[in-house]
């Protein structure tokens, strides 16, 4: 990190004129297209010093010459990224979550571009902690960052989770790693009341989803009663929730074998197995069905993966989320509850609750609006960068 510490050395990349305006409006990215010169000679995560026309100096960041995002700014003031700089970041983003949740267990302690750390997650679960690069530039910087945990966090275990498809983009490898410690095959957190298993090594995401717990806390209590239909309901967190909120029975529906056992066991590991049932299936199909057999619900949750990666999917994707609000409108019962989601950042709030509006309209069923929610606040995003605030949650109730 010492060669880091003297900005001089850093290499300068210039933005064309005019292209300038978001940057100076606080946006941390810059595209490749809106660079003066080419990128080619510039390695993979080399800092650089970014100005605009007439000498207007911009930031210091780091370049990916084969990344669409080109440059992710680090600071917007001349100096120097090296250990001081990382460590600042990083106590920033700890004292935050401190704050936050100070009895919490599973937290998400750095989240990217929302604590200045561009390409770097970090989860926290009890004693160990689930960490993710996914650029090439946090990749040079992370020795320095996984130094700064150790010292400030003292985990038992530090596991790699770089098993994304997006550091692909970057050509970086995917894999998970264990970097510091042992995991413990049984580890187990407690999350809003529930006793929850943790995989470090397996599963989706770092181990569990996070980004809901506000959503959870805000929504559930007072809300939940009757009969719940909990789609892609994975690990079963919001279905055994709505159950400690008031709920008489859950019904969780999901493709995945390993998410659908983990519910089970969830369910069984607080008491509540004889008020659940698992369903291994495509939740369009399940949701047809129970169509047919006219099953209805009191409280429906869909709270999907991102039907959009990218923006020329934004299309296919809005059919997508139209289709699966249509299907799961017909089998909530009247006066009921629907809590819908989308975490694809292509999708804009307003486009998404037009689409849900759409899907309103085409199953003749009116709609009210209880609430708008967003990701969790350990999952801060940045004002001026839109895209960083990807979670959407409309709470619905339906007559």
């Amino acid at each position: 990190m010492s060669a880091l510490a003297e900005p001089s050395a850093y290499s300068r990349i210039d933005v064309k004129p005019g292209h300038e305006r978001r940057v100076l409006r606080g946006h941390p990215w810059i595209f490749s297209n809106e660079l003066a010169s080419s990128t080619v000679e510039f390695e993979p995560g080399q800092l650089v010093r970014v100005y605009a026309s007439r000498e207007r100096f911009l930031g210091v960041g780091y370049i990916n010459p084969h990344s669409l995002i080109a440059v992710r700014l680090l600071r917007r003031t001349d100096g120097p990224v090296d250990e001081g700089f990382l460590a600042g970041r990083l106590d920033a983003a700890l004292e935050l979550r401190r704050r936050l949740y100070p009895q919490e267990e599973a937290v998400r302690l750095v989240f990217s571009e929302g604590d200045r750390l561009p390409g770097l997650v970090v989860d926290r679960y009890a004693d160990h902690l689930a960490v993710q690069v996914t650029t090439a530039g946090m990749e040079k910087l992370f020795p320095a960052i996984l130094s700064l945990l150790e010292k400030r966090l003292a985990p038992r275990c530090i596991v790699a989770r770089n098993d994304v498809p997006i550091r692909r983009l970057e050509k970086l490898a995917e894999g998970v790693e264990v970097l510091h410690g042992e995991p413990d095959p049984d580890l187990t957190v407690t999350y809003e009341g529930l006793r929850l298993a943790v995989d470090l090594m397996g599963g989706q995401k770092t181990g569990l989803f996070l980004d809901q717990r506000d959503n959870q806390r805000a929504l559930l209590p007072g809300l939940s009663r009757g009969e719940v239909l909990d789609c892609y309901c994975y690990q079963g967190t919001w279905g055994l929730l709505a159950l400690r909120a008031g709920a008489e029975r859950t019904t969780g529906v999901d493709t995945s074998s390993y998410g659908l056992d983990l519910a089970a066991r969830h369910a069984e590991a607080n008491n509540l197995a004889d008020r659940t049932q698992w369903v291994k299936g495509d939740v369009l199909g399940v949701l047809k069905e129970f169509r047919s057999r006219g099953r209805t619900f009191d409280m429906v949750i869909l709270d999907p993966p991102a039907f959009v990666r990218s923006r020329k999917h934004v299309r296919a994707g809005l059919r997508g989320y139209l289709n699966l609000n249509r299907k799961a409108l017909d089998v909530v019962a009247a006066g009921g509850v629907m809590i819908t989601c989308s975490c694809s950042h292509h999708v804009r709030p307003e486009v998404f609750a037009d689409t849900v509006a759409h899907a309103a309209g085409l199953a003749s069923r009116h709609v009210r609006l209880l609430s708008r929610g967003g990701q969790s606040r350990d999952h801060p995003s940045q004002i001026t960068a839109p895209e960083t605030a990807y979670l959407k949650c409309l709470t619905l109730q339906i007559e």
